[in-house]
């Protein structure tokens, strides 16, 4: 509020010529509150950005799942979410209540697919996914969904609706969703045998696409 609008002085020019001190009887006990409220409001905003992980940039959480630094050192291509980059190492809760991490996999094609209980597109995609799983019983190919954002039981739901066989891991906070990009849900992100990212797929796949984006990795 400026001091025009706190003293109401707007068509009393003689009021304001007797006491002028008006202006500084109502503007300090006016900053004395109002500055500390936008500290404190301040303060709140740094914490909760740090508590989302820097805007959901990535990074582990304190209790060492999420984000990850890749083993091995800077060796070999750059670590990011595009095509012949290593794909960013992660470490997340499965549904089970175990541990999955990414750079366990290596030497094993790996197919993470992005996914939520609430996404149409999901739910129409999961079941050729699933009847993927099942005809590469017996093989090396590690598929992995990654459930963004929502709570073990809602997922867990998800998971017994379309009876899906392959590893869940659980990315509460979205941090590895943004590690590699994922601006939509379903995404899908095709890996081979070396870490190396082979294909980045947005929307819902189709039986052909799903295989043509296989074939890079298999």
């Amino acid at each position: 509020m400026t001091d025009e609008e706190t003293d109401g002085s707007e068509g009393f020019p003689e009021e304001l010529d007797e006491r002028p001190q008006r202006r500084r009887e109502w503007s300090g006990p006016l900053r004395s509150i109002v500055l500390p409220i936008l500290a404190v409001a301040a303060i709140v905003g740094v914490v909760w950005l740090v508590e989302r992980g820097g805007g959901g940039s990535g990074g582990a959480e304190s209790d060492g799942t999420g984000v990850v630094a890749r083993p091995g050192g800077a060796s070999g291509p750059p670590v990011g979410p595009r095509t012949g980059n290593l794909a960013p190492d992660f470490l997340l809760t499965t549904l089970d209540g175990g541990q999955l991490r990414l750079s366990d996999l290596a030497g094993r094609p790996v197919f993470l697919n992005f996914w939520a209980s609430w996404c149409g597109p999901c739910r129409k995609e999961m079941p050729e996914l699933v009847a993927e799983s099942q005809r590469r019983r017996g093989s090396d190919l590690a598929i992995i969904g990654v459930n963004v954002q929502e709570n073990a039981n809602l997922a867990r739901g998800f998971v017994e609706e379309f009876g899906m066989d392959f590893a869940t891991v659980l990315d509460m906070r979205g941090q590895v969703a943004a590690a590699y990009r994922v601006s939509g849900l379903p995404s899908s992100v095709f890996i081979d045998r070396n870490g190396v990212i082979r294909g980045i797929f947005f929307g819902p796949l189709t039986p052909d696409e799903l295989q043509g984006q296989l074939g890079r990795i298999s």
